[in-house]
């Protein structure tokens, strides 16, 4: 059923006019039936004021009095109400004998059960000879009230109701109508007053003061007219015409006036008497659109809608008599007949009665007149969230809500209504349930003024005898309200919007926001899921709720959930609720998804709301919703946006999450929000049993997500948690271990347990990396894990003899290469093993890397090594001198103290060279490589030839050249006594030593034969051409040299 558009007030009801009533109370007439006004409940004695103010009138001795001054017949005869005009809380009654009663109205709110309560604050006597007051029009910002009283137009102050100066506003007589320019706001700092009088159409300017701005003189009398800009409507005594002001005044009378149809004239009844007509009527409907009233065929009465130029655009209305008065309230024109019935007509469309106000006040079946009054705002129940709730709109009784979840599968929502009835006896205190009003019960807001709050401009009053009533416009909430139940959603919406344009009403205000969750649970109701989430953002629907209707996810939430029935909303959303039960379970199959994709969108939207300045959802919604969109964003693959949910600032409440995520073998979402509230180890936990194949989910990155997180966000190495992700690292990956081994601090590795890791990875053989961790870092059993990662070594460099190989070749260009220094640079097992031995501080078992080293073999430097650092020098040195480091011998033998000497290793007194020289000759010359042994030798004796007697040379093989001992001989013969003898010595040694020249030269040429060398041969060395230059050949490498390269 469609919305009535207005509320019936009582204002003023039973009004004592006359002055039998000074000084008494006000007795409301009892209705001789139940009216509208006992069942609002506005019935009460009025409060009187006082006389106690010398300012105020005779009339405030007591409440609808009139003046003293008034005479005998005025006060026999019956005193009623003309017209009427409105200011805020002022009233202003013009009666029928000449007086302006001035009262102040507290009107409740509109449907309360509270009685409007009034007080009389004077009454002025007009003194015009107690003739009726037509016309009051009030300009409140001018503070000016225009009277119209048997002819005379007269302008009172509004304050204190006192005559303005005839300068500034004269007093006008013969005035037939008037009427306000409806272009403007009466609230304006100026108006325009259209004014008839005999033949004569004036047009007043009403500022600060009055002046005439137009004369129109015309052919009749006008009986009644309107004005809207430039153009008036008139009717006078014959037809029914539009003014044209401005082409009037350019091109006169003939030119701007337009006739329309003619007016009713006086006939004669069956009897001869003469009837006359009633009143013409005239008003304005819209911008330059009027309508005026004409009599048809029947007894009805039509109401005709021209524009300014006399064209019927729109309707006519049709009446079922004539009106006593008519007024026009965008959209409506009301009608009042003199039956009291008051039709209101809508004019938007076909035109139609809409309401019909016909006896419901006793007083009315004695209305006269309907005014439209410069405005009184009233306020109406709905306007905060809890009044919406209380103003139950469509509510079910309780009984209701049970039928409509019988015979389904809704326990949750049973529950939540038995717990609704429940609360609201707690809330009320009372024992028994409370009565919830039917779903007929309506309340409203403004619609006047396009917007939507608690108040609504009441300004259309109709008057009874000794009554006023207000025609309040129904809330434009009502209306919205209604179509959203007639499933009209974007007309609905569409009346939201236009009443937000212009307006500064909040987005969330409680009746927007009820406006659009309606909207949204009707499109959702109706699977119209993409409308629904719009509304829904809109409007703020709370998520608490919404989850109601995906009741795995209601479970899921849990203890995070206030129950339903304590989730504020008005009891017609709430029952949508009741109806749509379980989203799901009414969704299709190819909807199902789409209803996922509702919740996950619409929960997002809370998230960004709740970081606003103000969150439009309460504080413990925040938990819900992150924990909730945990879920969502697991269950619909959301990888990414998971990630970010659970690793940024977050309020997901980890125990519910976890304990579904696991339950649901999301195991790497589980461990994800494990991880991101600080309980790393359960986080590693999964991951640990991801990688041996407990569980499995294809999300979890496998080893490398799991290195990747223990050497980039467990720590530094530092604590307990690197080390046993190590630990069990080295039983199940050894080659991932490696990775963290090189993060650990030396601090953490030297408390290791050693024995366990190496004992797990010598059953793979992996555990010298390991232990060379563990020594350089100092580990408490370094020694013990230096023997060990020794003896690893002495194994691997068994294996190859290429070091050996590359070190004499080195050592025949330079003989004071060590193989220390050889092996330096190189990344081998043997580099390793030789640095260790010849580092100082080395601790190991000596004897157990002996014995390792002598069953290997083949590594005699390795061994001298070890025999000097037990101090078996001797030993060592022939080690040395076998293996073939020769410097290495001589440094420690002969020169103990040098900073690379092996002498370091070991405690030594210092070195014998009397001795020690003679036995490393005799060293030298064991050696198997003669040629080596003959420089070995030759360099021993010039370097310590005064340690070597001259005897020693004939310890020497014989057939060793001359060179090998002549810096020798060189050393002794100088230090012979005398010269001459070294000269002649000298001398015979030069000339055999020619001799043996020249006996090798012929032998090899003797042996070679010629040498022939062509054009292009090269030098052997420097690879250029000899060319006609010196030359020498050498047999052995049969190469030919420059005299200067050999």
């Amino acid at each position: 059923m469609e919305e009535e558009p207005y509320i019936v007030q009582t204002l003023v009801q039973g009004l004592a006019l006359d002055e039998s009533s000074r000084g008494k109370s006000v007795e409301w007439p009892k209705p001789r039936r139940q009216s509208l006004s006992q069942r609002l409940g506005f019935q009460a004695t009025e409060r009187i004021q006082s006389d106690n103010d010398d300012t105020v009138s005779q009339a405030s001795e007591g409440a609808d009095s009139v003046d003293r001054s008034s005479s005998p017949a005025l006060r026999a005869r019956a005193i009623r109400v003309e017209c009427v005009e409105m200011c805020g809380t002022n009233v202003y009654v013009g009666t029928s004998h000449g007086h302006i009663v001035q009262y102040t109205i507290n009107v409740p709110e509109l449907t309360s059960d509270k009685e409007p309560e009034r007080v009389c604050v004077q009454s002025v006597d007009l003194k015009l000879g107690g003739k009726r007051v037509e016309q009051l029009i009030a300009l409140p910002m001018l503070n000016r009230l225009v009277v119209l009283c048997g002819s005379t137009l007269v302008f009172y102050t509004l304050s204190d109701l006192r005559v303005v100066g005839s300068n500034s506003a004269p007093t006008i007589k013969g005035v037939s109508c008037v009427a306000c320019d409806e272009r403007v706001d009466r609230t304006s700092n100026g108006v325009l007053l259209c004014v008839a009088r005999m033949r004569e159409i004036s047009v007043y300017f009403v500022g600060a003061d009055v002046r005439l701005e137009q004369q129109v003189m015309i052919e009749y009398s006008v009986a009644s007219l309107c004005m809207y800009g430039n153009y008036v409507c008139l009717a006078d005594t014959q037809t029914y015409k539009v003014l044209d002001l401005a082409r009037i005044r350019s091109s006169g009378l003939d030119q701007g006036q337009l006739e329309l149809l003619p007016t009713q004239q006086p006939r004669r009844d069956e009897s001869g008497r003469v009837v006359r007509p009633p009143r013409p009527r005239t008003l304005v409907v819209g911008p330059n659109e009027f309508m005026f009233l004409t009599a048809s065929g029947d007894d009805t009465t039509l109401g005709v809608i021209v524009t300014a130029r006399g064209e019927a655009l729109r309707g006519t209305l049709q009446f079922p008599a004539y009106p006593v008065s008519i007024v026009y309230d965008e959209p409506h024109v009301i009608a009042v007949f003199a039956t009291g019935r008051i039709d209101v007509y809508d004019t938007r469309s076909e035109p139609r009665v809409v309401q019909s106000v016909v006896g419901d006040v006793p007083d009315l079946m004695r209305v006269r007149r309907a005014c439209v009054c410069a405005g009184g705002w009233v306020s109406t129940r709905v306007g905060r969230r809890e009044a919406i709730d209380a103003s139950d709109l469509r509510v079910f009784e309780p009984n209701r809500l049970h039928e409509a979840v019988s015979g389904r599968d809704r326990a949750m929502w049973t529950e939540a209504v038995d717990e609704e009835v429940e609360w609201r006896r707690e809330l009320v205190d009372e024992a028994e349930p409370p009565v919830w009003p039917g779903p007929d019960r309506q309340n409203g807001l403004d619609r006047k003024t396009a917007s939507l709050s608690r108040w609504t401009d009441a300004n259309i009053v109709v008057l009874g005898s000794d009554s006023l009533h207000i025609l309040a416009p129904q809330p434009q909430l009502i209306h919205i309200d209604a179509l959203l139940h007639q499933q009209h959603v974007k007309e609905a919406v569409a009346l939201v919007d236009a009443a937000l344009k212009g307006t500064t009403i909040s987005m969330q205000s409680d009746e927007v926001e009820y406006c659009m969750q309606m909207a949204g649970m009707v499109c959702l109701k109706n699977m119209q899921l993409d409308d629904a989430l719009l509304y829904f953002q809109r409007g703020h629907m709370d998520p608490r709720a919404l989850l109601y209707l995906y009741p795995s996810h209601a479970e899921y939430a849990g203890p995070l959930l206030v129950p339903f029935a304590h989730i504020a909303m008005a009891p017609t959303l709430r029952q949508l609720f009741y109806e749509i039960g379980d989203l799901q379970s009414i969704a299709s199959p190819e909807q199902q998804s789409q209803t996922e994709d509702l919740l996950e969108q619409y929960l997002e939207f809370c998230r960004t709301q709740m970081n606003t300045n103000e969150p439009p959802y309460a504080s413990d919604a925040v938990p819900v919703i992150d924990t909730v969109l945990a879920r969502v964003y697991a269950d619909n693959m959301r990888h990414a946006k998971f990630s970010a949910l659970v690793q940024g600032p977050n309020s997901v409440v980890g125990d519910i999450a976890c304990a579904y995520l696991e339950s649901a073998h999301k195991y790497y979402s589980c461990s994800l929000v494990y991880m991101a509230q600080g309980d790393v180890r359960s986080g590693l936990d999964l991951w640990r049993r991801l990688l041996e194949g407990e569980v499995s989910d294809e999300r979890f990155g496998g080893m490398a997500e799991y290195l990747e997180y223990i050497l980039g966000d467990l720590g530094d190495g530092v604590g307990h948690g690197l080390v046993d992700e190590y630990y069990w690292l080295v039983r199940h990956d050894v080659e991932a271990s490696r990775h963290i081994l090189a993060c650990l601090t030396d601090d953490t590795v030297a408390v290791l347990d050693a024995d366990r890791v190496v004992g797990d990875m010598q059953a793979v053989g992996a555990q010298r990396e390991f232990i060379e961790r563990l020594i350089a870092a100092n580990h408490t059993r370094a020694p013990h894990f230096t023997t060990i990662l020794l003896t690893a070594y002495v194994a691997e460099a068994a294996q190859s003899t290429d070091a050996e190989s590359g070190f004499q070749s080195a050592q025949a260009r330079d003989l004071g290469l060590t193989f220390q220094s050889y092996v330096a640079s190189e990344h081998s097992s043997r580099a390793r093993l030789v640095e260790m031995l010849g580092a100082q501080r080395s601790v190991f078992d000596a004897p157990k890397v002996l014995a390792c080293i002598e069953d290997a073999g083949n590594l005699g430097v390795e061994r001298a090594m070890v025999l000097a650092r037990l101090g078996r020098r001797d030993e060592a040195v022939e080690a040395l001198v076998k293996a073939g480091d020769y410097a290495e011998a001589e440094m420690l033998l002969l020169r103990p103290m040098a900073r690379e000497s092996l002498a370091r290793l070991a405690k030594q007194d210092a070195s014998d060279r009397a001795t020690d020289v003679p036995r490393l000759l005799h060293l030298y010359v064991s050696v198997v490589d003669d040629d080596m042994a003959a420089r070995l030798v030759s360099r021993l004796l010039d370097t310590y030839s005064e340690h070597i007697s001259a005897s020693t040379i004939e310890e020497l093989p014989e057939h060793w050249m001359l060179g090998v001992v002549e810096p020798f001989v060189r050393h002794k013969l100088s230090d012979l006594a005398q010269s001459e003898r070294a000269s002649s010595v000298q001398r015979s040694v030069a000339i055999a030593h020619e001799q043996n020249a020249r006996m090798q030269c012929a032998g090899d040429l003797i042996n070679h034969g010629p040498v022939v060398l062509g054009v292009a041969q090269t030098c052997g060395v420097c690879r250029k051409l000899l060319g006609s230059s010196a030359f020498v050949y050498e047999p052995q490498s049969k190469q030919v040299k420059h005299i200067s390269c050999a």
